[in-house]
């Protein structure tokens, strides 16, 4: 989820739930499918470091690699040099400076520093969140990962960056979409997820909880601006992040959560 949400959802639950009804909408689901985060950001409005950092991640030439290649290498990058913590809820510049420098990250950290990576390499990205129907405490504020657009695929597949998996049906060397996925849940067809980085170690009964047995919803974040944001949470850093991003949403820019309507 968000990078603020879950700090609702633990200290405020009824302005959790409040919160998350005014910014959640019903949509077809060609809608979630043709969204893309690239729409709204441009390279240009990604922060200087991600640049930087970027140039050591593929230090190849990028022509060489494909895209699920660049996506595994940027995922593992992250997951190798980030520890993880307490979610943070800052600008993108700041909130990737803290995660490298072990001071935190939750799954939604990930999911949106993944984003902007994938923005300035040319890679089509979204990101999707779960909401968790149950009450099981290690699922509490749900989850949060991406897909991105993989031409030798010719479609959208999911990459959790961090937990370090794709999912596959047959092969892993054919990844799962989002909505791949949901169908064979709804089929009850068997459904196969496999670890791309060899230094992680995965919890198996948590991916199972929260993809495979957990009666999840899944929706895609849309009408995330990062510069919009960044510019709100740094100009205003002084205010806990909750009041900011309530601000941003009586601007009239907040982002949405978007669920498919057959999935409801």
């Amino acid at each position: 989820m968000s990078r603020t949400l879950l700090w609702y959802l633990r200290r405020h639950p009824l302005l959790f739930k409040i919160r998350f009804r005014l910014i959640s909408k019903n949509v077809t689901s060609d809608r979630a499918d043709s969204f893309c985060y690239n729409g709204l950001n441009k390279k240009k409005d990604i922060p200087a470091i991600y640049f930087q950092l970027n140039n050591m991640i593929l230090s190849e030439k990028k022509t060489q690699l494909s895209d699920i290649e660049k996506v595994k290498k940027i995922a593992k990058w992250l997951r190798n040099n980030i520890k993880g913590g307490p979610g943070l809820g800052k600008s993108s510049e700041n909130v990737l400076r803290k995660m490298i420098k072990g001071e935190g990250g939750v799954c939604s950290d990930f999911a949106q520093v993944f984003n902007n990576f994938c923005v300035i390499n040319d890679l089509k990205v979204k990101e999707w969140g779960l909401k968790i129907n149950t009450g099981k405490p290690s699922l509490l504020g749900g989850h949060s990962f991406n897909e991105v657009y993989c031409k030798e695929f010719q479609k959208w597949i999911i990459i959790d960056v961090s937990k370090s998996i794709i999912f596959y049906q047959i092969s892993p060397k054919l990844p799962l979409s989002v909505f791949e996925l949901i169908n064979l849940k709804k089929e009850n067809k068997e459904i196969y997820y496999s670890k791309f980085n060899k230094n992680f170690t995965i919890d198996n009964q948590n991916i199972n909880d929260l993809y495979l047995i957990s009666k999840s919803s899944p929706f895609v974040i849309t009408n995330y601006c990062n510069k919009t944001y960044d510019y709100y949470l740094d100009k205003l850093g002084f205010l806990p992040e909750s009041i900011i991003h309530g601000l941003v949403y009586l601007t009239g820019n907040s982002y949405a959560y978007e669920f498919p309507m057959y999935q409801s």
